[in-house]
């Protein structure tokens, strides 16, 4: 992935420049620079990983192979934690490396669905949906990577990711799991549900 992008055209209108987090996760590779090279030399259920602090998380970003359209980053979840409540304009594909618990996705005023997740488990949530995950090991992080088309669309200056004005709680989170387990409407194989 370059490094030399210019400005997304959609997280720099400026309705979007309060919400887009572009800005922090740029300076954010700056002073934590991706992995490059052709493999990831640390295992990543144990790397260490510095605090994202604009995603409630810690995190790391991979550039391998000089792709230009596919990007990666590991993500882990604190203990009983919440990730922060956002969408973004890229696809992407998330693998759980570690951990157990679960993620809420919906479009703007459609009703949530709810995916549970576990070691080896694999999902996508929608391109430009909502979406929030949620740890429920209460003593162990939970970590996932997101493996995503982040250089495509940096190239074509529509990258955005969009910060939710309502982030959830861990029990506003188990609340709208349960509302979704009795319409049917989670996905995966989990663990027990968490009550609201």
């Amino acid at each position: 992935m370059r490094d030399d992008y210019l400005p997304g055209v959609l997280s720099s209108e400026k309705r979007n420049r309060d919400s887009s987090e572009i800005a922090a996760r740029d300076e954010f590779n700056r002073k934590n620079p991706m992995t490059r090279g052709l493999v990831v030399p640390h295992d990543l259920r144990t790397m260490e990983l510095p605090e994202r602090p604009w995603r409630n998380n810690r995190g790391h970003y991979f550039d391998l192979g000089d792709y230009e359209v596919l990007n990666a980053h590991l993500s882990e979840l604190k203990p009983g934690g919440a990730s922060v409540r956002h969408r973004h304009t890229t696809e992407a594909y998330l693998y759980i490396v570690k951990g157990h618990g679960y993620s809420l996705i919906n479009f703007d005023d459609e009703p949530v669905e709810a995916v549970e997740w576990s070691e080896g488990t694999l999902f996508a949530p929608p391109r430009w949906a909502w979406h929030q995950h949620f740890n429920l090991d209460e003593n162990e992080g939970s970590r996932y990577l997101a493996i995503q088309d982040t250089g495509l669309l940096r190239t074509m200056r529509l990258h955005n990711i969009e910060r939710h004005g309502v982030q959830l709680d861990p029990e506003q989170g188990a609340k709208l799991l349960a509302e979704a387990a009795a319409r049917d409407a989670v996905h995966g194989a989990g663990r027990p549900r968490p009550t609201a």
